[in-house]
Order: structure tokens, then C-alpha cells, then sequence
């Protein structure tokens, strides 16, 4: 049995939720760890600078990082579930990062996996992030 397109949706939108809760809210210390408690030990990202980024080093980055954005809002549109089965998901989408100096906009492709011991029974084991306008 493959994995629900509405779960996919529901956790790309609440992890991202999580993050800009996290960057820009004071009052926010459940959301580092509801954020990073997501990704897989093995979790890498490539950057909007094409650098790969482990784990470990995206959230040290985090840690310093809490309401230093205040007043983000993230917004997730244009969700695309790529391939779903049981034992993996692909899915596109683009965020808006609302930001006091003007908005910025990518597109994120997302490899989740299934573990029934995460929220929503998904983890994010790397995502690939690419800077568009507008």
C-alpha cells in the first residue's frame, strides 16, 4: 500500500509551519524540535547555494537561529506528489518565505520516508531546494 497523497500534504505543510515558527516567533520553543524530530539521522539538504548540508549542521545552524526572522510566514503552493509507494515519497513544491526585507521563493523536491514512529508516519531524509523569482 502506497503512501496517502493527503499525508504528504499535511507534513510538507506542518514541517514548514514548524520552521517559520521556529525563525520568526519569540515564543516558539517546541518548534526546533517538532522541526528537526522530522528529518531522518541521515537527513541532507542542497541548499539554495548548491551546498550539502548534513544533519548535524543544519540544526546547529538552527539552534542559533530562533526568531531571527520575526514574522516569518511560509508559504507552501503548487504541491506535486511526484511518485508514492510504500516504501518512499517524491514529492515538488514551492515556498514563499515571507521575510521583512520582501519575499523569496523556491522550489523543493523531497525524498519522505515511511517510520510509524513520526508525525504523520513520514520522515524527510533530503530535500534539494532551487531559487526562483517571483
Amino acid at each position: 500500500m502506497s503512501i496517502e497523497h493527503d499525508t504528504i500534504v499535511g507534513e510538507v505543510r506542518v514541517l514548514h509551519e514548524d520552521l517559520a515558527r521556529w525563525l520568526g516567533a519569540a515564543d516558539a520553543p517546541d518548534a526546533l524540535a517538532a522541526f528537526t524530530g522530522q528529518l531522518h539521522p541521515d537527513f541532507s539538504m542542497v541548499g539554495l547555494d548548491g551546498a550539502v548540508v548534513p544533519l548535524a549542521p543544519l540544526a546547529a545552524g538552527l539552534r542559533g537561529a530562533g526568531n531571527s526572522t520575526p514574522g516569518l510566514t511560509i508559504d507552501i503552493t503548487d504541491i506535486d506528489v511526484l511518485h508514492r509507494s510504500a516504501d518512499c515519497a517524491v514529492v515538488r513544491f514551492r515556498e514563499v518565505h515571507h521575510r521583512p526585507e520582501g519575499p523569496a521563493a523556491r522550489v523543493t523536491t523531497a525524498l519522505l520516508l515511511p517510520d510509524p514512529q513520526a508525525r504523520n508516519g513520514l520522515r524527510w531524509r533530503t530535500v534539494h531546494e532551487t531559487a526562483t523569482t517571483g
